[in-house]
Formats: C-alpha cells, structure tokens, sequence
C-alpha cells in the first residue's frame, strides 16, 4: 500500500492506495493548515483503515504547485521524510 499526497488546484487530498486503487481519502480543505492537520489525519486514515507506518510501503507527491510554494514544500517535507524512515528500518 501507499499513500498519495495530491495538490491540485490547491485542493489537497491524501489517498490511501492498494494494488494502483484508491481504497480511502480524505480532503484538507482549510486554507494554511496543512502542517497541523496533515500527519494526524494520516494517523487517522491508518487506524481507520486497521493499518500502521509499517504496512505503508511509501508516500509520494503529485503536485500542480510549484516547489517554491509552502504548501508542496510542507508536503513533500513529510514525504520525504516518511520515505527515508523506510529505509532506516
């Protein structure tokens, strides 16, 4: 599984992925809240979907904004970081 942050249109949703299929997403929908809402809705889209960090094999960023932008800076930030804690394992 995996789970993908997309910015488009500054809409930001996080979708969790099994075998290329969405199975469960959310929305962030407020403006400049993006780093305090991010990683806990995470958490919660893992509990209620009964998984943990270690069922996901990685995260990625699909984003129409440019990288100078905070909001894809904050989310690639937690990408990257999720992705080099996979590693470290």
């Amino acid at each position: 599984m995996n789970i993908e942050i997309i910015i488009k249109n500054k809409t930001i949703e996080v979708v969790l992925m099994s075998e290329n299929m969405p199975k469960d997403n959310f929305f962030i929908t407020k403006e400049h809240s993006l780093s305090e809402e991010l990683l806990p809705s995470i958490d919660d889209l893992l509990i209620r979907n009964g998984l943990s960090t270690e069922n996901i094999k990685k995260m990625i960023l699909k984003s129409d904004m440019g990288e100078n932008f905070t909001t894809h800076r904050i989310a690639l930030t937690v990408v990257k970081a999720f992705n080099w804690s996979k590693t470290c394992g």
